[in-house]
């Protein structure tokens, strides 16, 4: 399964020094998916970058074989700038982020095959509000007789029954 990969070798000495018993067993958990639950300060992000560093270097996955989704923003880059620090290779090919981040990432790259313009764009509930009330006023549409916010949870409701503009 790993056979274009380096053979395990010895991670980094002070890599595991500071981690309770409990973090060392979740950091060294064999190369497979796994899921980190723990509470607000109990080192879920040196669990997580620590175990991504030790499975690196132990040779057990390649920066590739990396996912990590994080909730917000500042956790993905948080966990972007340790594992940096931690590996001597350029961790921004690796699939670190928010779930919005790596799908945005993932249809720009696979555009074609999404049917979508290179050059698409997604919009936020405010942004798209904004939109309809710009084309309202364009097309001189009445917003009393059709509000919309109701246009809004119309469109959105067509797209979820796989409706397109056609």
């Amino acid at each position: 399964m790993f056979s274009n990969l380096t053979p395990p070798s010895a991670p980094d000495a002070g890599l595991l020094n500071n981690l309770n018993p409990e973090q060392l067993a979740a950091v060294t958990l064999p190369a497979e998916h796994a899921l980190i639950l723990a509470g607000a300060g109990s080192g879920k992000t040196r669990v997580l970058t620590t175990r991504i560093a030790w499975l690196l270097q132990t040779g057990q996955v390649s920066p590739g074989g990396i996912l990590a989704v994080t909730f917000t923003n500042k956790a993905a880059k948080e966990m972007m700038t340790r594992l940096a620090a931690m590996l001597p290779l350029n961790v921004r090919g690796m699939w670190i982020g928010t779930f919005h981040g790596l799908c945005n990432r993932f249809l720009r790259a696979h555009y074609k095959l999404a049917n979508l313009p290179q050059s698409f764009q997604i919009l936020d509930m405010q942004d798209q509000l904004s939109s309809i009330k710009r084309l309202y006023k364009q097309f001189g549409i009445d917003d009393e007789r059709f509000p919309p916010k109701q246009m809004q949870w119309f469109i959105g409701g067509c797209k979820e029954d796989g409706l397109r503009p056609n």
